[in-house]
């Protein structure tokens, strides 16, 4: 159901954006490095006083933008950071479960402004879903984690930045997004299954990039 509703917003978008392609002045596709903060922490698991938590990472970020106008696009994008999960105190101790790997698909409406030369700031409101996938460390087995599972959920994504011209064709572009990116994790061990808990990680991405103009 989710990713049915991210499915169908993203095709929404493209197929405005094909009805009105034909006034678009230009297609921009860009790259960036980013840095990934999404310091949080979930709920108890179950009774054992432990919890898990989500460090910050690095990630890269390729978008495509389609311009109506001077003024408006849309931004498809799709990323992916790496991010250190642990549990937390309790019954679980303090252990390095692995690797959790967030790719985020996103689909955002943009304003740009462009009046300051150069300069092109713009702001955007769309919608994500991070694809999460994760990597378990030899630390999550020695904590008597036999298996873990994510899942993620649409959610409301917000930007703001600025892109600066180098030439007719080359940009460079600093870009701050944040996420309500939630996840649902389920964990088990070999006395018991965990009800399925909550991360918030809500990051907050701060990216740089260069793009070209077609």
């Amino acid at each position: 159901m989710r990713q049915r509703l991210l499915c169908t917003t993203i095709l929404v978008l493209v197929a405005t954006a094909g009805i009105v392609s034909a006034q678009a002045t230009e297609w921009r596709y860009g790259g960036r490095i980013s840095w990934v903060n999404a310091d949080t922490s979930s709920n108890e698991l179950g009774h054992t006083g432990s919890a898990l938590e989500l460090r910050s990472g690095l990630g890269a970020e390729f978008d495509a933008t389609l311009m109506f106008s001077d003024l408006f696009g849309v931004e498809l994008s799709i990323g992916a950071s790496a991010h250190l999960l642990e549990t937390n105190g309790g019954d679980l101790g303090t252990s390095d479960l692995g690797r959790l790997w967030l790719m985020p698909l996103t689909a955002i409406a943009q304003y740009h402004y462009p009046i300051y030369g150069p300069w092109d700031p713009y702001v955007g409101l769309g919608i994500t879903w991070a694809i999460p996938f994760f990597k378990e460390s030899g630390d999550a087995s020695d904590a008597g984690i036999e298996e873990m599972e994510f899942d993620g959920r649409p959610a409301a994504a917000a930007q703001i930045g600025v892109n600066y011209q180098m030439d007719t064709r080359w940009y460079a572009n600093i870009d701050l997004r944040y996420s309500g990116t939630s996840l649902d994790a389920q964990e088990k061990t070999a006395e018991e299954e965990f009800p399925t808990g909550t991360l918030d990680a809500n990051p907050l991405t701060v990216s740089l990039g260069v793009g070209y103009k077609f």
